[in-house]
């Protein structure tokens, strides 16, 4: 019996090194502050080798109204600003854009210090709409986003953000409860 070859079948294993989600976008709110949700996301594009998008928006107000909220309590007395009251609110209202960009760079750099390729961006507007269409231009695979677990009459009157992204969405979602 000499020496015979034995026929092996070799089974063929997927690569395991390519990621299922090469573009992670996390869409997070600077006011709910929402580490969870930004946590899962790092965790997950370093795991995959993913790019990570960082993305946040905010509200635009109405074209043609003064939004002055220091102010606000003075509009049942005519509405009438003075030129010193709408600088106020453009000076606080740069300032808390330039808080927003040095937080949003400031998780970039979270994700950039564990070898993760990092973007951050924002925009103005309806959060989910805004979410929706960066996911589609970017090409993201993933959108990962939080969910406050508001139900019934809350939901109905407020909205949810989740929910418009999880029916509108190009591609998957993950949705994180907090």
């Amino acid at each position: 019996m000499g020496n015979q070859v034995h026929n092996r079948e070799v089974l063929s294993q997927p690569d395991l090194a390519a990621p299922i989600y090469q573009k992670v976008l996390v869409a997070v709110d600077h006011v709910a502050v929402s580490t969870e949700v930004f946590g899962t996301a790092l965790n997950l594009a370093k795991a995959q080798g993913s790019e990570l998008m960082i993305f946040t928006t905010i509200s635009e107000q109405t074209p043609g109204t003064m939004d002055l909220p220091i102010y606000s309590e003075m509009a049942g007395y005519g509405a009438i600003y003075t030129q010193e009251m709408v600088e106020l609110e453009e000076k606080l209202s740069q300032d808390n854009l330039e808080e927003l960009q040095t937080w949003l760079k400031r998780l970039a750099q979270q994700g950039i210090s564990q070898g993760i390729k990092t973007k951050s961006d924002y925009a103005y507007g309806e959060p989910g709409q805004q979410i929706c269409a960066l996911a589609k231009k970017w090409d993201a695979d993933l959108i990962i986003i939080g969910r406050r677990g508001r139900s019934g009459l809350s939901e109905l009157l407020l909205g949810s953000v989740s929910n418009y992204v999880i029916h509108h969405a190009p591609c998957s979602i993950l949705v994180v409860q907090h």
